[in-house]
């Protein structure tokens, strides 16, 4: 109960201060659960969050994909919405990170699919600001079976979350590790940090795992 009550402070202090390196845009199409058009072209995949893939080439529909498109459209489409922008400001392919607020309340977007249980966390440096909000929300979300939590195939979108992605940190060994290695099994959520590429991990500060040596 308390916890829930600092977390929602926080998030109100968010909508009443100013947000920094904000700007405001008009969204014309909503591609799926993460990723938006905006009216000049541009696409807009929300930082820190990882939701279920809709469309994939070699991948059948994910578990609760179809549900956060559909809640995600109802958000954002065709709406204004205020884009803030962290470290690095694009990916490798070209679009826009942001976290993405709506509304006249500027309801933080990645942060209530988090807390609804549409997404999971996914910290990718240096893109962190918000890390620590996200983790919160997911273990409310978690504990509270909401979403994709509540799916009886909640250990099978695990497993194959951990199958994409490349390489797993541990911010408090500062190691990197394989997503099959044992040592991923026993991290905290807290501690995972995700890279797309071995060079990432390095010049991020971590050193390879001498267990599965990634």
């Amino acid at each position: 109960m308390f916890r829930n009550l600092l977390i929602s402070i926080f998030i109100i202090s968010l909508i009443l201060a100013p947000l920094a390196f904000a700007q405001t845009y008009q969204v014309s199409k909503v591609i799926d659960g993460d990723t938006i058009e905006l009216s000049n072209g541009e696409k807009v995949y929300y930082i820190g969050i990882k939701i279920p893939e809709l469309h994939h080439p070699n991948k059948d529909l994910e578990h609760y994909a179809q549900e956060a498109y559909e809640v995600n459209r109802k958000l954002v489409e065709e709406k204004e919405v205020l884009l803030e922008f962290d470290v690095q400001e694009r990916d490798k392919y070209g679009r826009l990170l942001a976290y993405v607020f709506v509304g006249k309340e500027k309801l933080f977007v990645n942060a209530w699919l988090v807390e609804n249980g549409y997404a999971q966390v996914m910290t990718i440096p240096p893109n962190v600001k918000y890390q620590d909000l996200f983790l919160s929300l997911q273990t409310t979300a978690r504990e509270g079976n909401k979403g994709l939590w509540g799916l009886e195939t909640e250990s099978k979108n695990e497993e194959n979350t951990l199958s994409e992605t490349e390489y797993i940190g541990n911010k408090s060994t500062k190691k990197f590790h394989l997503p099959g290695c044992s040592s991923v099994n026993d991290m905290k959520d807290s501690n995972r940090v995700y890279f797309s590429s071995r060079e990432e991990a390095i010049e991020t500060g971590y050193i390879p795992c001498k267990r599965c040596h990634p």
